[in-house]
C-alpha cells in the first residue's frame, strides 16, 4: 500500500510545479510586454524631439543657401567697389568687412548668423576673393551658450 501512496504524491508535485511555471511564464511576458511599451513611448518622443530638432536646423540651413545665393547674384552683376554696402544689405544681421590679412587686400569676408532655436544658431562665413570667386569658410552650429 506504500506505493499508491508516493504516486499520488508525484501527480500533485508535478501538478504544482506546472502551475508555478505557468504563473512565472504570465509574470514574465507582462514585465517584457511593459518593459516594450515604456521604451517605445520613450523612442517615439525621441523621435519627435529629432524630427524638430532636424527640421529647426534645415530651416536655417535654407535661409542661409538663400543668402549664399543673394551674395553670389550681387558679386556677379556688380563692381567690386559695391560689394560691401550691397551684401551688408541682403541681411541686416550680415557682418562684411574688408580683411587686409586674408588673401589679397580686395578680399571681403562676410558673415552672417542663422537661429536654428533657443539654444544652437548656425554660422556662415564667407570670402569673396578680387575675381568674384566665393568660398565658404565657415557652415557651422554653434551653441548660444544659455540652456
Amino acid at each position: 500500500m506504500a506505493k499508491p501512496d508516493m504516486v499520488s504524491n508525484r501527480i500533485s508535485i508535478g501538478v504544482g510545479i506546472t502551475s508555478l511555471v505557468t504563473i512565472f511564464l504570465v509574470l514574465l511576458l507582462t514585465t517584457f510586454s511593459v518593459l516594450t511599451l515604456v521604451s517605445a513611448r520613450y523612442d517615439s518622443r525621441l523621435s519627435a524631439k529629432t524630427i524638430e530638432a532636424t527640421s529647426a536646423y534645415y530651416a536655417a540651413d535654407q535661409q542661409a543657401c538663400l543668402w549664399l545665393a543673394e551674395v553670389q547674384a550681387i558679386v556677379d552683376k556688380q563692381s567690386q567697389e559695391q560689394w560691401q554696402s550691397l551684401i551688408t544689405a541682403t541681411m541686416p544681421e550680415a557682418s562684411v568687412q574688408a580683411d587686409n590679412d586674408l588673401e589679397s587686400p580686395e578680399s571681403l569676408e562676410a558673415g552672417c548668423v542663422f537661429s536654428i532655436d533657443s539654444n544652437r544658431y548656425l554660422d556662415v562665413r564667407l570670402l569673396v576673393t578680387q575675381d568674384g570667386n566665393i568660398r565658404i569658410i565657415d557652415w557651422l552650429i554653434k551653441a548660444t551658450g544659455e540652456e
